[in-house]
């Protein structure tokens, strides 16, 4: 039963006050209806409730003399299908139901065509004020049972106009729609809701999920280059390991603080690494504060919102994608020969005043491949990798319906192997394997004509099968012997070895015979949401409640043994039967793998619960949101009491937005939070923002500017968010970080003559005032289109001051006697910068041409870190960006001894020689010490980036790329093969470019290297950290290239299909940088992590 029948049903119960006899005096010709009640509510006092329909969008005409509220009313509604009753003071109007009139119900068929005559699949038909509802066929056509010829028929489908045709005595109707201007009613996603784009003031950026669609582990590695405000840089090929850091709009905070955006998959708090990109209906990111501040303390560091894809009213379309490819290394670590290697270290060993370490016969015995198992000559990064590795990318989904139910449900697979090679021989698999399965189920329902519900329901289950040892640790052995060390293995697969503490290992063997680890994952995600429409109530209000329940699990197993290695008897190394005589180096513990399990997961409860107004008056439209939320953390397999404890977290949001007439806009943003990790009186937090904007293309006063510039949009934000997670590079696993930590003293103490044995009381942490860290977010921006929307640019101006920063105070001085200095709310960062946006779009008869580009640049400055005042300047952090490189300035590399002996040095200048790095000494006091270190670099987190491509079709034809520029950041050098001839006993692998180095016979100042030497104290001054290893590692990489077909729709018709499209896609194709030791995006100092692939796929997508 309606909400207003039982009202009125109430209302009749009740007494009913008798009309009260005013007379009303009224002239009105063709007048909205709201205007008329008006006027008669002024004269009477009568207040007026609509319920299904909006009075301001029927006219009338009246024209009253001393008449009655009756006779007024009649007046009215006479001409009009309106119900009305008086209660009391009251007056309750309903429009009548075009079916209360007993008819004889009639069939009504019809096709629904585009502007080209074209018939429309799957637009939505409907019978207006009623549930009867249905959707065309592949050609368009329809069949509806409507009540009577009065029965209203409304006819949509998404990019176009919708149309309502009454039925009247037509039996087959032909229905043309024509394509939507929907510019000013289309909705974006924001925090906590959605809003008409046209009336956003946030900085936000989108982007398609069919730019996602890349074959690779994570979505996140898609984003950097394409999304203005983004900086995303992959730090690992490995895979199953190969997601990307992101930040938004550079890095604010230090100390061991998170960087990382909050990220919202369909409004709760999740990861995206693990989605698949085909599942992804909108992908949006909040960067100012305006869109950030109902975040509270969890926006800080910018928003990325996610919805997963929903049903649309149709039939049903099954979709398929496919592709599978191959990989190989974007750049590997090369290293130098054996031949190179023994030259260079006879080089290093000469140069210390010591013996050629390899005799000219070994060297040449080697060259000779006489006997590889005396004199071996081994690329290690060739035997531990394979040329190529495979991938493979599926996707199976299926969406429709009808008006009152919708769905999606997807079916996804991703299977990457890796590069590392397996022995034979083994008993088992030490291969690198990952696979991930994913599901995705959305059901959305109209309950009744006022309710809906959406169930959602995403998850995946991940395997990955590794080797025993780290692959950080075999490229660590890679880079520790030398090629001339041992071969990879003896016959009778014995392994080479030398060391008796096992050190310096065989990274073949590392690889192969060192056991294997498995994991396993499972997530699974739940929304359950209720929407109810108060329209009867008021016409724009609806109110929200939300459950979801997530959880995730994690099992691994290790299963690892060290086997003995073998090395030949140096005074005979061959048996007289001709087999090596092998000496145990290292004697194993046991042939049997060992166990080791680990087991870890969480849970998560969201509760959250709104009421939504959005509503126009005229040339004003004011909206609003009120949420609260709850959220509730729990650890089943906590390993300390601490962490078993359930971690909660509370807010409310708020927002009200205005609009006058499309041209000017303001909005205020508002979120209280609170959290268990503060004391009770710094517990809560409010964090407000407001914005506006104005559009002056809608001005009457713009109106002879419109041709050349279409669209023109200014917008401004200011407010605070917040940091509501502590954490610290010096503070690990302290949740409660306000509460001080007591432990007992190591050593007893005497008083007279008893000897206690326990200790004293140590405070070892403790926090002064903690609370939440808050950020000031401004934001200047400008949209424009022109060339009649083909040309369109977005541009935003950021400030950002973030204060409160948690860290560990260092202005302490250590005579106070405390173990630990207190922590507390002190660092302050400044960064500031710019974003933006420019597109292009044309067509050329039947060529569409598309151009794009963004760029996001930052300048962060650490304004106070509580580091006192050091006594130069050049030695404070502040006034430089926070990942600051600091050490020596490398001046030049010496010429001479007389050079040497008139410069300062950072050790003894009895090892320096010729050739060896000249530091600056800053302060002029002949030493070169602590006082003398200052900035040398940026750090490892480009701050431009810049993303550009192009896309052209042509007759189903496609092509499209994407370039990815990061630029300004750096790498600082170390490590053995850095430093080959550094190590312990000298062992050590050498870069290919180990040629380029400093020579007598060769002094430029323009080489890779300075002066080789043999041990560690003779390269103790070559190896401090200075600008000589600081290497600009900026690069430009064509990212992604997509070559495509589409058949044309009669080809595909031929085999029942609606759509089938070939395509072949390649990532990281090209890469041009000056560094050239490996992949400049990798974060390693020493080249031993797994480097990033290039990738090439053949793919198949089919629409049924």
């Amino acid at each position: 039963m309606k909400l207003t029948t039982f009202i009125l049903m109430i209302a009749l119960v009740q007494a009913s006050a008798a009309v009260v006899a005013q007379k009303i005096n009224l002239s009105q010709k063709n007048q909205p209806l709201s205007t008329v009640l008006k006027a008669i509510k002024a004269q009477t006092g009568y207040v007026f409730l609509s319920n299904n329909f909006d009075p301001a969008k029927e006219t009338v005409t009246v024209n009253l003399h001393n008449a009655t509220i009756e006779e007024a009313l009649k007046s009215c509604f006479n001409k009009l299908p309106i119900f009305y009753n008086i209660v009391d003071k009251t007056i309750l109007l309903s429009k009548k139901d075009v079916f209360s009139e007993k008819a004889e119900p009639i069939v009504i068929r019809g096709i629904v065509t585009d502007e080209k005559g074209l018939g429309i699949p799957g637009a939505g038909v409907k019978v207006k004020g009623s549930l009867a509802s249905t959707s065309t066929d592949v050609n368009g056509s329809f069949s509806i049972t409507v009540p009577s010829a009065e029965a209203v028929l409304i006819i949509s489908y998404v990019g176009y106009q919708p149309q309502e045709v009454t039925v009247k005595n037509q039996k087959n109707l032909k229905i043309s729609l024509l394509p939507g201007d929907n510019a000013l009613e289309e909705v974006a996603v924001v925090g906590f809701g959605v809003q008409r784009k046209v009336s956003l003031i946030g900085a936000q950026s989108t982007i398609s999920s069919k730019e996602l669609k890349q074959p690779v582990n994570s979505i996140t590695q898609s984003l950097s280059g394409r999304i203005a405000g983004v900086v995303g840089v992959q730090r690992s090929g490995e895979p199953g390991r190969s997601t990307a850091d992101i930040w938004i709009r550079g890095i604010s905070t230090f100390g061991g603080n998170s960087s990382a955006p909050l990220v919202l998959v369909d409004g709760v708090e999740r990861s995206i690494d693990n989605l698949d990109a085909e599942d992804i209906e909108s992908f949006t990111v909040l960067k100012d504060a305006s869109g950030t501040a109902v975040y509270g303390v969890r926006g800080a560091n910018g928003v990325i919102l996610v919805k997963t894809k929903t049903g649309k009213v149709g039939k049903t379309s099954i979709f398929l994608d496919y592709n599978e490819g191959v990989s190989t290394f974007t750049r590997r670590p090369e290293m130098a020969d054996g031949l190179t290697f023994m030259n260079m270290a006879n080089e290093a060993s000469v140069g210390r005043g010591l013996g050629e370490k390899y005799s000219q016969d070994y060297i040449n015995k080697t060259a000779s491949g006489v006997d590889p198992l005396l004199y071996p000559n081994v690329n290690w990064m060739k035997e531990i990798f394979n040329k190529y590795s495979r991938n493979r990318r599926a996707n199976l989904n299926a969406s429709g319906g009808v008006d009152n139910a919708q769905y999606y449900v997807s079916l996804a697979y991703y299977n990457e192997t890796g590069f590392l090679k397996t022995d034979d021989l083994s008993q088992y698999n030490s291969s690198l394997d990952f696979k991930r399965y994913n599901f995705t189920s959305n059901l959305n329902l109209k309950l009744t004509g006022t309710t809906k519900m959406d169930l959602g329901l995403q998850g995946y289950v991940s395997t990955g099968n590794y080797p025993g040892e780290s692959t950080e640790n075999i490229f660590g052995s890679a880079m520790d012997i030398s090629p001339v060390e041992y071969p990879v293995m003896y016959p009778g697969n014995f392994i080479p070895g030398k060391a008796s503490n096992g050190g310096f290992r065989n990274p073949y063997a590392d690889l192969t015979r060192r056991g294997y680890r498995t994991e396993f994952e499972n997530q699974l995600y739940s929304n359950l949401r209720l929407t109810q429409d108060l329209k009867a109530f008021t016409a724009g209000l609806t109110a929200t409640v939300m459950v979801s329940f997530d959880t995730k699990n994690t099992n691994s197993t290790k299963r690892s043994k060290r086997e003995s290695t073998y090395f030949p008897d140096s005074g005979k190394p061959y048996n007289e039967d001709g087999t090596l005589n092998l000496i145990k180096t290292f004697n194993s513990s046991g042939n049997y793998l060992s166990y080791e399990p680990n087991r870890g997961g969480n849970r998560k409860l969201y509760n959250e619960a709104a009421l939504n107004y959005d509503r126009a008056f005229g040339k004003h439209r004011v909206g609003g949101l009120i949420l609260g939320y709850t959220q509730d953390y729990s650890n089943p397999f906590a390993g300390d009491f601490t962490s078993s404890i359930p971690e909660r977290f509370v807010g409310i949001a708020a927002r009200t937005t205005y609009s006058y007439d499309d041209r000017y806009f303001g909005e205020f943003n508002y979120g209280y939070n609170g959290s268990e990790l503060f004391a009770p009186a710094n517990r809560y937090g409010s964090f407000p923002a407001v914005g506006f904007g104005w559009i002056p293309s809608n001005e009457k006063f713009f109106e002879p500017l419109k041709k050349a510039i279409s669209f023109l949009k200014f917008r401004y934000s200011v407010g605070t968010t917040g940091i509501g997670k502590i954490s610290n590079e010096n503070l690990v696993g302290r949740r409660f970080a306000y509460l001080t930590l007591v432990t007992d003293g190591a050593s007893g103490y005497q008083l007279g003559k008893n000897f206690n044995n326990t200790g004293g009381i140590n405070v070892t942490d403790y926090g002064v005032d903690i609370r939440w860290a808050e950020s000031r977010k401004q934001d200047l921006g400008m949209e424009i289109r022109t060339l009649n929307d083909k040309l369109s640019l977005m541009i935003d101006l950021f400030r950002e001051k973030r204060t409160g920063i948690f860290l560990q105070r260092q202005s302490v001085p250590g005579f106070i006697g405390l173990v630990n200095s207190p922590y507390g709310n002190l660092g302050v960062v400044d960064n500031k910068g710019i974003d933006a946006t420019l597109e292009f779009n044309t067509k050329a008869g039947q060529v569409e041409i598309g151009l794009r580009g963004n760029l996001t640049y930052n300048k962060d400055v650490l304004l106070n870190d509580d580091r006192p005042n050091q006594k130069y300047p050049w030695m404070n952090h502040t006034g430089n960006n926070i990942l600051s490189r600091y050490g020596y300035i490398a001046e030049k590399l010496f010429d001479s001894q007389a050079e040497i002996d008139a410069s300062a040095a950072p050790g003894s200048k009895k090892l320096l020689k010729p050739g060896d790095i000249k530091y600056k000494d800053l302060n002029g006091d002949g030493l070169i010490n602590d006082y003398d270190k200052t900035r040398i670099g940026r750090g490892d987190v480009p701050n431009l980036v810049i993303g550009f491509g192009f896309s052209v079709s042509y007759k189903g034809f496609a092509l499209s790329t994407l370039f990815q520029a990061l630029q300004n950041s750096d790498v600082m050098l170390g490590g053995s093969a850095i430093n080959p001839f550094n190590g312990g006993g000298g062992l050590s692998n050498a870069f290919s470019n180990i040629t380029d180095r400093w020579t007598p016979e060769n002094p430029s100042q323009n080489v890779f290297y300075p002066r080789l030497a043999y041990g560690e104290d003779q390269n103790f001054n070559n190896t401090q950290p200075s600008s000589w290893w600081v290497k600009d590692n900026s690069f430009v990489r064509l990212k992604s290239a997509q070559l495509s077909y589409n058949l044309p729709e009669k080809v595909a018709s031929r085999f029942h299909l609606k759509n089938m499209s070939v395509y072949l896609i390649g990532t990281n194709l090209l890469t041009f940088s000056k560094f050239r030791l490996w992949d400049p995006e990798l974060l390693t100092g020493n080249g031993t992590k797994y480097p990033l692939t290039a990738n090439l796929s053949l793919g198949l997508n089919i629409k049924f």
